[in-house]
């Protein structure tokens, strides 16, 4: 809280008016992929567009985050170790978590499986290397922010 004006009273006593900051509540992206520099990359621009940003390398990981946090949206690559993306979208799924999803890849492997996102419950897919304003653009819309 701040101190934002007083009013004095008789007696010399300084009646403070006291304002909360209201700064709107961030909202949250879960960043999934196993190469470091695609998600520090992800959480750069994220970052830069007020986002509150949480990053997994993998499937099993990124499950065990969202055990003490709750996204408004995941990014999940869709060909990774220890757990493909198809795999990990429908376990969150299984689990009942709603967050909208973008399934993104970039390799001749994961671009077949892009579209079986969609099936399991993905909202949006991008094909790698994607632009900034294609991923901010669907960020955007799926997070519902302007």
């Amino acid at each position: 809280m701040r101190y934002y004006g007083g009013v004095p009273r008789p007696g010399g006593t300084l009646v403070l008016f006291l304002r909360e900051s209201m700064e709107a509540k961030s909202k949250r992206v879960l960043v999934v992929d196993d190469e470091p520099s695609i998600t520090e990359l992800l959480e750069v621009l994220l970052e830069r567009e007020g986002l509150e940003v949480s990053s997994a390398s993998n499937g099993s990981e990124a499950l065990r985050i969202l055990d003490r946090v709750n996204p408004d949206l995941i990014i999940t690559d869709i060909t990774m170790p220890d757990m493909e993306g198809v795999e990990f979208i429908s376990k969150l799924r299984k689990k009942g978590v709603s967050s909208p999803i973008i399934a993104m890849s970039g390799n001749a492997v994961g671009m077949g499986f892009l579209k079986a996102s969609k099936l399991f419950g993905a909202a949006e897919t991008l094909l790698k290397p994607f632009s900034k304003h294609d991923l901010i653009t669907a960020v955007k819309r799926l997070i519902n922010i302007e």
